[in-house]
């Protein structure tokens, strides 16, 4: 009886996984139950609280960010909200003061350090900068004063871009590295 290469390659593909089945089989099926990762023993890090405080305040500068963009996009629509823009805006005071308490316990490890107040005082100066750019691009807006809504998005990115220098210093107590295309 002839068979056809189609064939011929069938049997032999049958004949390879059963070879490899039945040589893994054994191994699988003695392979240990694993972990759940819940029961997994963590042994406290001895700076974890540290290191709780900075990822906080990154978390916070994450939020000041996102509504400073969202307020800075509604800003720029065709027909902004008014009302959108002032809920934003209170949004975002709420989140810079979250910021600052959370900069400041993050500094609150090293407060016999000057440079950690030095970098306390310099995110807050840039948190007021930011709130009182917003408010006047908010005023800008309600008085469909084009020049001034173009020079006060160019504000509020140029605030943004200080907090971004200036909320890393908590973390690391030395000087930033300087972002690309700044």
């Amino acid at each position: 009886m002839r068979i056809n290469k189609i064939a011929s390659a069938a049997i032999a593909v049958a004949a390879c996984g059963s070879l490899v089945v039945g040589v893994t089989g054994p191994a699988l099926a003695a392979a240990p139950e694993p972990v759940p990762f819940a029961s997994w023993p963590v042994a406290p890090e001895p700076k974890a609280g540290a290191t709780q405080q900075q990822l906080d305040a990154m978390n916070e500068l994450g939020t000041v960010l996102s509504l400073s963009a969202r307020i800075a996009k509604e800003a720029q629509s065709p027909t902004p909200d008014a009302a959108r823009l002032a809920t934003l805006r209170e949004q975002l005071r709420a989140a810079a003061g979250r910021l600052l308490a959370s900069a400041a316990r993050a500094s609150g490890s090293s407060a016999s350090d000057p440079r950690a107040k030095d970098a306390v005082a310099d995110v807050k100066a840039q948190l007021d900068k930011l709130v009182k750019d917003v408010t006047d691009l908010l005023a800008a807006v309600l008085a469909k004063d084009l020049v001034k809504v173009t020079a006060g998005l160019t504000a509020v990115v140029a605030d943004l871009q200080a907090l971004l220098l200036a909320v890393p210093k908590l973390a690391t107590s030395a000087l930033p590295l300087p972002l690309p295309g700044l």
